[in-house]
């Protein structure tokens, strides 16, 4: 459910990675999540609508170690069984951006995504206080996260919850490609 949550929400971003393939983007989300939780040091929270069983909301937060080495080759290996080499190789170069480096005494977000209908309603700002607690609760002294510049719903919170920009890497391959030019690494001490 959380990898159909995470296509939904950034839909604009894989539709031009997946093409006419978008249907597999799903399923290879599906393996990536299930990656993410077993080898990647990844919890997730997630929001269900009151209405029905169905997702609304989720947020994944690197709080333990990762075995990046295998997690890069689960990955490789689904990208190339479900896309083929080419387009797995085109998807792989597409979705390395942007490089980060885990360090032991920071959590990181590695999405936080909110369905269309249920944005501007508190959750996204609910799930990233619960993330910064689970966070503390293991010990972090800070929180990290990627966004593109271009996301200035996403800068407005993350700004008003009190992230600071430390850094920013400059694409011009997801610029021409996804139209993110900019992404901006933002923290906060915890």
């Amino acid at each position: 459910m959380i990898a159909g949550l995470v296509v939904e929400g950034f839909l604009d971003k894989f539709r031009p990675i997946f093409g006419r393939r978008i249907d597999q983007s799903v399923k290879i989300m599906e393996k990536w999540v299930g990656m993410e939780h077993s080898l990647g040091g990844v919890s997730s929270l997630v929001v269900e609508s009151t209405a029905s069983s169905k997702l609304i909301a989720s947020v994944g937060i690197r709080i333990r170690d990762s075995e990046a080495e295998s997690l890069a080759r689960g990955f490789w290996k689904a990208l190339r069984q479900d896309l083929g080499f080419i387009h797995a190789s085109w998807t792989t170069i597409l979705l390395s951006y942007p490089h980060y480096t885990a360090t032991s005494s920071e959590a990181y977000v590695e999405r936080l995504v909110v369905t269309r209908e249920h944005r501007n309603q508190g959750i996204a700002r609910a799930l990233l206080e619960e993330a910064e607690s689970l966070s503390r609760e293991s010990e972090k002294d800070t929180m990290g996260l990627h966004v593109s510049g271009s996301n200035l719903p996403a800068l407005k919170l993350y700004e008003a919850c009190g992230y600071q920009e430390i850094s920013r890497q400059r694409s011009l391959f997801t610029g021409y490609f996804l139209g993110i030019w900019d992404w901006l690494y933002l923290q906060k001490k915890l």
